[in-house]
């Protein structure tokens, strides 16, 4: 390996050792938590190598949201593999709950944090634009297969989507506490059927995949 490479490959360790100090602080702390100061403590450098790889503490934390957006991004273009349309946004919608599930603080920092939430959008190369987008396609397969009744794409996809961050959301902050623990997953099932249907034809889900 030539120097060229080896420093690229140094830079980009550090840049992942940068981001992972950032969301161990916001797991713990928030948002406010984070600072330059604290994520070169915790690494143990200086708040001027940070600024190195970074311009801010804002421009980290989008980092971090943009890699989130990737990894959904990613599992979008998996499921063009399943050929049934209403069973790849089934598949999607499971994803997209368990990922929240799976990585609340992220999921916070991705949609509920005011800070980042007020940035500007990135045009239209932005990651969770094309997030969206792959989303709304999904849904206009749905529609030109005759699963859901037909209607702007964007429109259903907005209202598919605000059901399974409710139910996210919910289930993040343990809303849902006051259900016994073994019908959770059954009802999160029958939930997301339910606002399936309301796109068009019934459709059902099976067993219980939160659990």
């Amino acid at each position: 390996m030539g120097v060229k490479e080896r420093k690229k490959r140094n830079a980009q360790k550090m840049r992942q050792r940068i981001l992972k100090a950032a969301m161990d602080i916001f797991a713990k702390e928030g948002y406010e938590g984070v600072s330059m100061r604290r994520i070169a403590d915790k690494i143990e450098y200086s708040p001027g190598t940070i600024y190195r790889y970074f311009e801010s503490k804002c421009d980290i934390m989008l980092q971090l949201c943009y890699h989130g957006f990737e990894r959904l991004l990613g599992l979008q273009f998996e499921l063009d593999k399943i050929t049934n349309p209403v069973e790849r946004i089934k598949v999607e919608g499971r994803y997209y709950v368990t990922f929240a599930l799976e990585n609340p603080e992220l999921y916070e920092l991705m949609f509920a944090t005011r800070e980042i939430i007020k940035q500007p959008a990135d045009a239209e190369e932005s990651v969770a634009r094309k997030s969206f987008g792959k989303f709304a396609e999904h849904v206009q397969q749905c529609i030109d297969a005759g699963f859901f009744s037909g209607g702007d794409p964007e429109t259903l996809a907005v209202a598919l989507w605000a059901a399974l961050h409710g139910l996210s959301s919910l289930l993040i902050k343990d809303q849902l506490r006051f259900l016994p623990e073994e019908r959770v997953g059954e009802v999160v099932e029958r939930a997301l059927a339910f606002n399936l249907r309301g796109a068009g034809k019934e459709l059902a889900f099976t067993g219980s995949e939160f659990r």
